[in-house]
Formats: C-alpha cells, sequence, structure tokens
C-alpha cells in the first residue's frame, strides 16, 4: 500500500509489453518500494529489481511462477490461473502484492484460489522486498512485498507518442495472448492507454494430473493434461495526468475480467443434504469456474518544495471488486463482494548535514478501508469491515563507507462484523528497524539488518466457522477442507536478521544473504488429521516458530568482446521453518539450486537454466512429503529494426524436460501438477521515443 513503493510484477502469462532498447538496457533503476533510496546498492534492505531483459526473459503465466526458482522465491500454484508469490517460506496475508505503491484491493490473500488481479504483462519493472516490510507497508507485509508499476499515471512528462504491442501462442495450453500499450503527451498533459487479451486451454502434463506416489485413487483422474483449468483475461486501462513546474495530478481506471478453472478433483461443494460431510462431491472434468471482475481507480500527485520539506506525494485508489464460483451445472455457488479504498502520503525532507554525514528521511500515513463478503453455499466467513490506520517515519544517514537507517511504525487494525455473537477485534501494534551497510573497499559490502513486526489476524483465521457445529461445518473449495478459525487468536509478532554480503568486479559479481526471522504467535492453517464423513479438518491454530534461509548469486562474464558476451550464473536457497513443538512449517518450498548460461551478439540473445529443486522431505504436521525434479528452460531472441519499428522475436522454451513438477508450497499439489513441456512463440513490437 505503500504510493512510493511504484513496483511491476511480473507477467501473468506474457513478458512484460515494454521493450527497452540495447542502448538503454543498463540505466540504473530508480527504487520506489524503499522511499529513501534510489537503487540497490543504497539500502542494506533485502531488495531486488527485475526489469528490462530480465524481466522480459522471466515473464511466465503468473506472478508466482514469473519469480519463481529466483532466491527466496516461489510459487503456490492453484491451476495455471493461479501462482500466488510466496518469498521465503510466506505467503497470503503476509506478503502484500501491490499496485503502482497500493494494494491490489482483491481477494487473493483471502484463499489459495483467488488470482492476483494485477496484470505484470503490462508492468514496466518489478521490485520484490524479501522479509519484513512492515515499516512500509503495515501488517500484510510482514513476509515481504512484491510491488508492480506500470505507468497507468503517467509519472513522467511525454512529449510526442511511444507504443508497443506483442502476440504470443503458447503450445502447452494453446494459449493466445494479445496486449497494447501507448503513451502520447505534450510536455503537460499525458495519456497512457493498455489493453489485454489472453485465453488458454487444458495444460499438458507428462502424465496423471493426480499424484499416484501420494494417492491410492487415481481412477477418476485425466491423463496427459489438467481437465478443468482453462480460462480468458481482458483487462484495459485508461489514465491521464497534468504535468506543471512543480509536479504532477492524474488518474486512471482499469476493468478486469477474468474467468478461470478451478482444476478438476480440487473443487469440492455440497449437494441438497445437510451436514458437513453430506453430499461433498468432488467435481467432474466439468468443475467449477471463477467468473472475476474489478473496476478500479488510481489518482496520484507529487509537488516539490523549495523550503526544508521539499516533496509532497500521494496516491488513492478505490476498487469494486466481485467473483463468483459458478458450479459445473452453471448455477452460481458463491460470491465474493470486496468493496475497497487505500491511500497512502508520504512527506520527504531535504537533505542536511550533522554528526559529519547527511540525513535523509520521510514521514508517512497510510489508510485503508474493505468491506468483505461472501454469499453462497461455500461462505464460511461473516461479512466484514477491516480499517487499518498507519503512521511512520524512516530516516537515513550517510557518512563516509556508512549507510545506516531507522524507522518506526504504528498501526491500529480494527476488524468488525454485523453479527453480534461475532466479537469485533481492534489491534495496536508497533514496528521498528534499524539497518546499516558498510562498503569496505570498492568491490565488497556488507549490510544488516534487524526489524520488529507485528501482524493483526485477518477475518479467515478468525472466522472461518466460527458458530457452526460438526453436523454444519462449510468444506472451503479451495483446499478441499473443512477450516476453522480461533477467534482468540493473537496478533503475531516476528523478529528478524537479516546479514548480507556483496561483491562486484568487472567480469563477476555474487550475493550470500543469511536470514533468521523468530515468530511470537506463528498463525498457521495445521491438517488436524480428523476428518469428518471424509473430508480433512484443517485449523488455525499459534504457536511460536522460527524459520532460517541462505540465498545465494553468482555471475560470471567469462567472455566479452566487441560483438559478443557469454556468461554462466550460479543461484539458490535454502530455508527451514520449525514450530515451538518440534512441528515443520505446512507448505513451505523446498530448497533450489540453478545455473544458467547467456549469450549476446548484435541483436541476439540466448539464456539456458537448469534448476534443481530438492526433495521436501519435513512438510508440516499431517502433510505428505513432495519429490524432487529438475526444470530446464530456455530463450532464444532477435531484435531488429524496421521503418523506426523496433521488433523482438522470441522463442521460449518451458520445463524442456517434461518434469513432473509438484510444488510443495502447492495446496494441490497431489492434484494438479505444474504444465508440461511448452513452447512459447512472441513478436513484440515498439515505436516512438518516451
Amino acid at each position: 500500500m505503500n504510493w512510493k513503493t511504484t513496483i511491476v510484477l511480473a507477467s501473468a502469462c506474457a513478458q512484460p509489453l515494454y521493450l527497452v532498447a540495447e542502448e538503454n538496457r543498463h540505466i540504473e533503476h530508480v527504487l520506489v518500494t524503499t522511499s529513501i533510496h534510489k537503487n540497490e546498492a543504497q539500502t542494506a534492505l533485502p531488495l531486488t529489481v527485475l526489469g528490462g531483459e530480465e524481466l522480459r526473459r522471466q515473464a511466465a503465466a503468473t506472478i508466482g511462477e514469473t519469480l519463481n526458482n529466483s532466491p527466496g522465491l516461489s510459487s503456490a500454484s492453484f491451476g495455471p490461473a493461479v501462482g500466488q508469490p510466496v518469498i521465503r517460506g510466506q505467503q497470503g496475508p503476509r506478503v502484500q502484492v501491490l499496485q503502482n505503491s497500493l494494494s491490489s484491493l482483491d481477494v487473493s490473500a483471502n484463499s489459495a484460489d483467488h488470482a492476483v488481479s494485477v496484470e505484470p504483462i503490462l508492468a514496466d519493472s518489478i521490485e520484490i522486498l524479501r522479509g519484513p516490510a512492515t515499516l512500509l507497508y503495515g501488517g500484510g507485509a510482514i513476509g515481504g512485498v512484491i510491488n508492480v508499476l506500470d505507468g497507468r499515471v503517467p509519472s513522467k512528462a511525454i512529449d510526442g507518442v511511444s507504443g508497443a504491442a506483442e502476440l504470443r501462442h503458447s503450445s502447452v495450453d494453446d494459449g493466445r495472448s494479445g496486449v497494447f500499450r501507448v503513451d502520447a503527451g505534450d510536455g503537460n498533459w499525458a495519456v497512457h492507454i493498455d489493453s489485454l487479451y489472453r485465453d488458454w486451454g487444458y495444460p499438458e502434463i507428462p502424465g496423471l494430473a493426480v499424484n499416484p506416489r501420494n494417492i491410492e485413487d487415481t481412477d477418476e483422474s485425466s491423463e496427459g493434461f489438467i481437465a478443468n483449468a482453462d480460462g480468458r483475461t481482458r483487462r484495459t486501462t485508461i489514465g491521464s495526468a497534468y504535468h506543471f513546474e512543480d509536479g504532477y495530478f492524474g488518474l486512471s481506471y482499469s476493468e478486469l475480467d477474468n474467468v478461470y478453472g478451478i482444476p478438476a478433483g480440487v473443487h469440492h461443494h455440497h449437494d441438497e443434504e445437510s451436514g458437513a460431510g453430506a453430499g461433498i462431491e468432488e467435481e467432474s472434468e466439468e468443475g467449477v469456474n471463477l467468473a472475476v471482475s474489478q473496476k478500479r481507480w488510481d489518482l496520484a500527485g507529487d509537488q516539490h518544495f523549495d523550503g526544508f520539506l521539499e516533496l509532497l506525494r500521494w496516491r488513492l485508489a478505490y476498487s469494486d471488486y466481485q467473483h463468483q464460483e459458478i458450479e459445473a451445472n452453471g448455477d452460481v455457488g458463491t460470491t465474493f463482494n470486496k468493496e475497497a479504498w487505500t491511500a497512502r502520503l508520504e512527506l520527504a525532507h531535504q537533505t542536511f548535514s550533522y554528526w559529519g554525514g547527511d540525513w535523509h528521511g520521510v514521514f508517512g500515513a497510510q489508510l485503508l478501508e474493505a468491506d468483505f463478503s461472501a454469499l453462497g453455499e461455500e461462505s464460511f466467513v461473516p461479512a466484514n469491515t477491516t480499517r487499518q490506520l498507519g503512521l511512520f517515519w524512516l530516516e537515513d544517514y550517510h557518512l563516509k563507507n556508512w549507510s545506516l537507517e531507522a524507522g518506526l511504525r504504528a498501526d491500529i487494525d480494527r476488524l468488525s462484523t454485523n453479527q453480534a455473537s461475532v466479537k469485533d477485534h481492534t489491534s495496536d501494534s508497533m514496528s521498528a528497524s534499524l539497518a546499516g551497510l558498510y562498503d569496505l573497499n570498492e568491490s565488497w559490502t556488507a549490510s544488516l539488518s534487524l526489524s520488529s513486526s507485528r501482524r493483526a489476524p485477518t477475518a479467515e483465521e478468525r472466522y472461518s466457522n466460527f458458530g457452526n457445529t460438526a453436523g454444519s461445518y462449510v468444506v472451503h473449495g479451495a483446499t478441499g477442507a473443512i477450516e476453522l478459525g480461533d477467534e482468540q487468536l493473537d496478533s503475531e509478532e516476528a523478529q528478524n536478521i537479516d546479514l548480507s554480503l556483496r561483491a562486484e568486479f568487472a567480469a563477476l559479481s555474487g550475493k550470500i544473504v543469511a536470514f533468521s526471522n523468530h515468530f511470537n504467535n506463528f498463525i498457521y492453517l495445521e491438517n488436524t488429521g480428523n476428518e469428518i464423513d471424509g473430508v480433512d479438518v484443517l485449523a488455525y491454530r499459534q504457536q511460536d516458530a522460527i524459520f532460517q534461509g541462505l540465498e545465494y548469486e553468482l555471475d560470471w562474464s567469462f567472455y566479452t568482446n566487441a560483438n559478443q558476451a557469454y556468461s554462466v550464473g550460479l543461484f539458490g536457497d535454502r530455508i527451514k521453518g520449525e514450530l515451538d513443538n518440534g512441528d515443520y512449517a505446512p507448505r513451505l518450498p523446498p530448497g533450489h539450486d540453478g545455473v544458467r548460461l547467456r549469450w549476446q551478439a548484435q541483436g541476439w540473445h540466448a539464456d539456458l537454466s537448469a534448476v534443481f529443486a530438492h526433495a521436501q522431505t519435513k512438510p508440516g504436521a499431517n502433510e505428505l512429503p513432495t519429490a524432487s525434479y529438475k526444470r530446464v528452460d530456455m530463450t532464444v531472441s532477435r531484435v531488429f529494426e524496421f521503418t523506426d519499428v523496433q521488433y523482438t522475436l522470441m522463442l521460449k522454451g518451458r520445463n524442456l524436460a517434461d518434469e513432473d513438477i509438484r510444488s510443495s508450497s502447492s495446496f494441490i499439489r497431489d492434484y494438479a501438477p505444474e504444465s508440461g513441456r511448452g513452447i512459447e512463440l512472441a513478436l513484440q513490437m515498439q515505436f516512438g521515443n518516451d
């Protein structure tokens, strides 16, 4: 929800639209997620940027898949339409997905089968903040932040016309996509228009959809494809801004229409009989579909001043969101509605010198109000209203080789319902951080980040099936299980330590990061091992926990001349999550080790990567292990110009080894694997100048 957190997330089925000319690909990216830093090298926070060529190569069907296999990042898939991001083992309500520094205002954090509403195919860049970011964005960012920037409100003056377009086809699901974007202006007024269409069929897989290692009954499983996993997405956005000498102001409007299927065998529903288990049936190949619509307004502006307070920035968004779960017979089973608005205000002061160094900082406020309701046969959370207010201060200090940064934030979270039998909850919390970065010499940099964060429980964690009894529990279709909330949950607290070492030489660069995150009152959804009429019972539980891990990256440009360049890279991560009672945290991603080779030569680019994901043998209480797998991807592209238009022709191979990939972070890993071998062909076009 940070208005200054302008991050662009990777694409939800295609590459980012905006092409970057070869001579501009190495321009330094100016950070937006961290309010007082200009680039990655100036902050001790574990923040990285995905943009330009890198974003185009990694873009995939969902946000989670786009970021998947980057150190510390993975995807919690729920079929090809849903890939929620996982940061260092945290997902859902602990990972904040932002659109131009404000919340996406959808219901993706409410359930594993709800897609994130942002469309990174239209993104300009992505900023990812690993680890707690509550100081910047509140309790929903206790696990990390992904900020998607798409330029829908033009923040820079435009004089002229520029545009881009893309057509794409994917073999694995017969997917097709088309997108265009135009930015125009006269130096004062600027206009932005973009539009997207995408559809796809049943994804092909190398074997059975159901995992025969863990599921005995495979008779109803589809083979060679994932049934009922097709869909269609449409989105259109128009925005405009007026630029003057000391700033700008503008607004945008967007509409999203997304229809996608829940993989067959996953979703459950009630028939006309009563009782939790009575009438629980698995869907056939013609299963449940989700129909999503969102209408969103965004307003934004900057105002520069000459005094001590030098910059005022503000962002405001309003969203009217709805999605319906449509049964195989066409009936609407459940309707989810969320009407919400959010705002962010930041006031930065000029740099001044004191104690021998330079100080720079920002004060800010963040607000959110959201009304949520779920009506229908699978409604198990009462209608509720969430109100949040956050006040924060960030300051950094630079002295010779040292950079220090500190901050404080106070939050008030209020959760209320319209049911007299359900208790309202108000949580007050404080968050703090302290970080330091030291340049050992021109090539080596060490950094240390400490933070203390708090998060209030969500409505799902408190109220799921609240007031129901064993004979009237409602099954959550996403998990195919009964989920039980706990109204007495306390706010969870996290103390995080992040230590990193970076090196930058002419032909060699690397980074290694170690982190430890201690939770008090960690909230998690546990498989209790119990069943009611054959339906698993999951319950929200709370106890202390510790997450520890390691991330590494190494890149070596081993051959470069005037015409071409070769490089090789190594990357990977490890994470361990253990609860206070000795059990392992559920749905943790496995460790990864990868290698990539790259070649560039006069408009040509080739990229080959291989990732080995280790077996997850510590899946959590009453969970089943997942096997190891290897994934091989390749991209070959050619950039050329014709009549003042730049074209990029790209061929991408995904999962070339045709592996049966089942991610331990996915709820449906034993019912729907990742897509099998696929080839994508894309043509991108760009014209004009920014």
